[in-house]
């Protein structure tokens, strides 16, 4: 999946209004909360096949970092 699209899917699912990047720290906007978390965890178990786990969900600042923690290898 490339990047971009891959940005535009998880605004979608998570509903969000702001505009999301790769340096976007998803812990920083309005809309995050444990119910965003909780969507982010199914969109990416739906869509690559990978269970977060709560410590995933703490470590994971960015949405670069996200990449890195699906996988690098899994994007265009």
């Amino acid at each position: 999946m490339e990047k971009s699209a891959f940005i535009g899917r998880l605004k979608e699912e998570l509903e969000f209004e702001s505009d999301l990047e790769i340096s976007t720290n998803l812990k920083n906007l309005d809309e995050w909360d444990s119910m965003a978390a909780m969507v982010l965890i199914g969109f990416v178990s739906d869509e690559f096949g990978i269970t977060l786990n709560a410590d995933d969900i703490s470590s994971i600042t960015t949405i670069g970092s996200l990449i890195e923690k699906i996988g690098q290898d899994k994007f265009i």
